[in-house]
C-alpha cells in the first residue's frame, strides 16, 4: 500500500501463501507495494505440532499472538502475548502447541523479514 492511497483486503481475498515448511501458510503485506524496504506486515498459521528450526531476521520485528500458542526455546507464549525482537537475534526451536498457532508480525525493513536457519549447534565431545 502506498502512502497516496487506501487499500482494504478482506478475509475471503487474503492470498495465502505456502511457509518455509510443512504446516505453515502466511501472508504478507508491504506498507508500500514500490518499496521491498518498507515495513512488512506478515500473517502466519502453523498447525499443531509443527517445529520451526532455529533462525533470525534481519530487521527489528513485533510478533502478537492471535491464537494457540507457540513455545520459543523454553518460553510458552499464548493468545495476546507479544515478542518485541531486535534483527539479527537468533531464537528457536518454535514449537507450535496442540491448537496450532496463529501470529501477526510486524518486520520494520520488509527486505530484512525472510528467515535465516541458524547452524545446528554441535554437542559437546566428551573429553578422554
Amino acid at each position: 500500500m502506498s502512502a497516496s492511497r487506501h487499500k482494504d483486503i478482506f478475509a475471503s481475498d487474503i492470498q495465502w501463501r505456502e511457509g518455509s515448511g510443512e504446516g505453515i501458510t502466511y501472508a504478507r503485506f508491504l506498507t508500500d507495494d514500490t518499496k521491498p524496504s518498507s515495513p512488512a506486515i506478515v500473517l502466519s498459521k502453523f498447525e499443531p505440532g509443527v517445529v520451526v528450526d532455529a533462525h533470525t531476521h534481519d530487521t527489528n520485528y513485533f510478533e502478537y499472538i492471535i491464537a494457540g500458542e507457540q513455545t520459543v526455546g523454553k518460553v510458552t507464549f499464548g493468545i495476546g502475548d507479544v515478542r518485541l525482537v531486535t534483527g539479527g537475534t537468533g531464537y528457536g526451536p518454535i514449537k507450535v502447541g496442540p491448537q496450532g498457532c496463529t501470529v501477526l508480525i510486524v518486520f520494520e525493513n520488509g527486505s530484512g523479514a525472510a528467515p535465516v536457519t541458524l547452524p545446528r549447534k554441535k554437542p559437546a565431545q566428551a573429553v578422554a
